[in-house]
């Protein structure tokens, strides 16, 4: 089938790249690509944050972690596996998500910052999103896929040149499809030059929350932020130095950092729903729309799963 994909983030590359993997033809129109999406904000861990509902989201993103786990074998992929920590304010079961990940355990007590009584353990795929979204670019177009910057206003735009249209809009599918479940959460993040530091260190809900250290390939992340509902992109000093304050309760390495360690401060915007939303509209019977958004905080923890239900619905 010709098909059109709305979206050029991880969602809209990864989807449009199983698609032709599939053995479809794949055109994408975004109005922007990367470097400049929304995608390449993000830290990015494998963490299922702020995205719904529990099995559905297991379930995707078991097969987007055995799919880095892959990927983290190739360099030019930006992909590698970490040792991760998750530190808790207060003694907990294992999270739900834990049939997706290898290597899960309770921290030992000798392991946690202080203030902190428990945590979990795993390996956890790293993404360095300015490598990795250039890899899926060349690898999308490497299989024939064509990119177009354009804005899409209304969908009879995508309807006149594709009978099936795939939205992977993300926030934006909120104004596409008149979708006002779907809203922002602003995440905010400051990116450090590499120091050697090789843990993923994170607090979701405990003391510091919300607070993560990510080392990635060529930087680390520091985070973070969740002011759901606000839509400014501006990076806020006073947020600034509360991620500075919170992380250093994480890592104290951060507490002596200079101002020439901060190579910028950046914010984004996570497409949160109530429910993460991958299902096919009949629209009329030449037209079918078919949803791939709102993934919250965990657009690539789940990129690989919700590609490859998006080619299942395609196929049906």
């Amino acid at each position: 089938m010709e098909l059109l994909v709305i979206g050029c983030g991880v969602s809209g590359l990864t989807t449009g790249l199983r698609l032709l993997e599939a053995g479809h033809t794949v055109t994408i129109w975004a109005s922007a690509r990367p470097p400049h999406t929304t995608s390449n904000i993000a830290a990015a861990v494998w963490y299922p944050y702020k995205a719904y509902p529990e099995d559905r989201v297991t379930a995707w993103g078991a097969v987007a972690y055995q799919r880095f786990k892959a990927l983290s074998a190739d360099a030019q992929t930006g992909v590698r596996m970490a040792h991760a920590l998750e530190a808790l304010g207060e003694p907990s079961g294992d999270p739900w998500w834990v049939s997706a990940v290898e290597g899960f355990r309770h921290a030992g007590r000798d392991e946690l910052p202080a203030g902190y009584v428990d945590g979990y353990v795993l390996d956890a795929p790293v993404i360095d999103t300015g490598i990795y979204l250039d890899y899926l670019v060349r690898a999308f177009e490497g299989h024939g896929g064509r990119i177009v910057e354009r804005t899409v206003s209304d969908l009879s735009e995508a309807f006149a040149v594709a009978t099936t249209v795939v939205n992977c809009a993300g926030l934006g599918a909120r104004e596409l499809v008149g979708d006002h479940d779907l809203h922002p959460s602003r995440g905010q993040v400051i990116r450090l030059k590499a120091n050697g530091f090789r843990q993923v260190v994170m607090d979701d809900t405990g003391p510091n929350a919300v607070a993560y250290v990510v080392p990635r390939v060529n930087d680390i992340v520091l985070g973070g932020t969740d002011d759901e509902g606000n839509w400014s992109t501006e990076p806020d000093p006073e947020v600034t130095a509360g991620i500075l304050k919170r992380t250093a309760a994480l890592v104290p390495w951060v507490a002596r950092l200079t101002p020439d360690d901060i190579l910028n401060v950046v914010c984004g915007l996570r497409p949160v729903r109530s429910t993460v939303r991958v299902e096919a509209e009949r629209l009329a019977p030449e037209r079918t729309l078919i949803h791939n958004y709102g993934h919250g905080g965990a657009g690539i923890t789940l990129s690989w799963g919700c590609a490859d239900e998006v080619v299942g619905l395609v196929g049906s």
